[in-house]
């Protein structure tokens, strides 16, 4: 059975995030502003066309908006049940909690979304930990963040890869040429009797 008040209640939470009046939602859905306020006042259930609109307006679900579940902020499996995959994964990369939470959504993500998401790293649009990320990696994936780095230069974030790096990766950072840098700091660790990374 349906639950007029949790169904009132997503009404006013997403009309007020989407900052509209009561007037201009009763305006976008063609209904009386008396309708949508019975439907807020839990007195009336809107139609069937109308919850249909308000998904697509509010960018939800229909089982969002007739499910009462409220969803953990890291429960990302369950977001992606209710909303639109784009919401769910812009929600993520705005996220205060990125680099706590690519655990839990990595890999729910499709090897185009991955890929994005990874381009954005390279790129320096998602500052997201790339030692973090290292794990959740397919062999492919990480190859072609390793060479994206090397070609950036960006020895920082090699440094602290290269101990979770398997021998193949390692020889492509030795192959490339570009990564003397990190070879003479372990070269002068090494000198000094400091432990060598393997």
């Amino acid at each position: 059975m349906l639950n007029l008040e949790i169904i009132s209640k997503k009404i006013i939470e997403k009309r007020k995030q989407i900052g509209m009046t009561q007037n201009e939602l009763a305006d976008a859905l063609y209904v009386t502003r008396q309708a949508v306020s019975k439907w807020e006042m839990g007195k009336s259930l809107p139609s069937i066309e109308a919850l249909i609109e308000m998904t697509e307006l509010f960018d939800v679900t229909i089982d969002y908006m007739l499910d009462g579940s409220d969803l953990r902020d890291d429960d990302y499996a369950s977001m992606f049940m209710q909303y639109p995959r784009e919401s769910v994964i812009y929600r993520f990369i705005n996220s205060n909690h990125l680099n706590d939470q690519i655990k839990n959504i990595f890999y729910l993500l499709s090897t185009k979304e991955r890929k994005q998401m990874i381009d954005q790293v390279i790129n320096g649009y998602l500052h997201l930990d790339v030692h973090g990320l290292w794990p959740y990696l397919s062999t492919a994936e990480r190859k072609y963040l390793l060479g994206n780095m090397i070609s950036k230069d960006m020895d920082k974030n090699l440094e602290k890869l290269y101990a979770m790096m398997s021998t193949e990766e390692r020889m492509m950072m030795n192959i490339s040429g570009d990564y003397t840098s990190f070879h003479s700091h372990v070269s002068r660790k090494n000198k000094k009797g400091e432990k060598e990374i393997k």
